[in-house]
């Protein structure tokens, strides 16, 4: 391989994705609904979303060049590897961009790398959005970040150039470092209980999930207090939930579905 490119897997084709008007009524009624039209892949005929005039499609092809735009001038990011992942035969992507070139040690023998985590929709299920992330290499953990750092809340409804990618891309690195040092911070605090039951709250486990769970902590607890409570670190806690998020999810939708209830429960640990 060259290595002065990019790595990329795809895993699937992009869909030739397309517009079509809409008509609304039964029968003799049938009438155009002008103020709508509906997304479909033109070699299939599917149906991926009916959506407003105003709609506007950002493609997944448009997207990673605006992405992969932003990763190229921020010198600091170096070399990538790139992911693509689809459901809904196509109609959405996740595409995952990790930078090796990039290490931060949380603790000795411990480190991670960046990672942005682009997505886009043709169904409307998920908007233009790019996450930061993070991958831990001693576990090949998928690791997510508590605050997104670009999100088109109004779903394609905005030339994508009016979104200023390359100026959120370059604040990344600096924003990963600073999420490393909370990570750091992590593996010198202790979960505590309370901690523990309102995570387990958030992301909504089922009892399946928990005992698995349960049992990885129980692995990599140093001890246990006198009522039984797991003595392990947040930095730990993290990572048994996010080996759980990256190795037990059954789908790419069901794992994207994972991955925010942690992002949503991490932000409310305490320690």
């Amino acid at each position: 391989m060259d290595k002065t490119k990019p790595a990329t897997l795809i895993t699937s084709h992009f869909p030739n994705v397309g517009e079509m008007p809409v008509s609304w009524g039964l029968a003799k009624e049938i009438r155009p609904a002008d103020d709508h039209k509906a997304i479909v892949d033109l070699d299939t005929g599917k149906l991926f979303s009916i959506v407003s005039k105003g709609y506007r499609i950002i493609r997944h092809e448009e997207a990673i060049a605006q992405v992969e735009q932003a990763i190229a001038g921020t010198q600091e990011l170096g070399q990538y590897q790139a992911v693509t992942e689809f459901s809904n035969d196509g109609g959405r992507m996740k595409r995952t961009y990790r930078f090796p070139g990039i290490m931060i040690e949380v603790r000795k023998g411990d480190l991670i790398h960046p990672e942005l985590h682009l997505f886009n929709s043709y169904d409307t299920k998920w908007p233009f959005v790019v996450f930061l992330g993070a991958f831990r290499v001693v576990c090949t953990n998928g690791l997510v970040v508590g605050e997104k750092f670009l999100h088109l809340r109004k779903r394609h409804i905005y030339e994508l150039g009016q979104i200023d990618v390359g100026e959120e891309v370059s604040t990344a690195l600096k924003r990963f470092k600073h999420q490393a040092r909370q990570w750091k911070g992590w593996t010198e605090r202790r979960l505590t209980k309370r901690s523990y039951e309102k995570v387990i709250e958030v992301m909504k486990l089922g009892i399946k999930a928990r005992e698995l769970i349960e049992q990885k902590i129980a692995e990599q607890a140093d001890d246990f207090d006198p009522d039984g409570f797991p003595i392990i670190s947040l930095w730990d806690f993290y990572n048994v939930l996010a080996w759980h998020t990256t190795h037990n999810a059954v789908s790419l939708n069901h794992r994207v579905d994972m991955e925010a209830r942690l992002r949503a429960a991490s932000v409310h640990w305490r320690g």
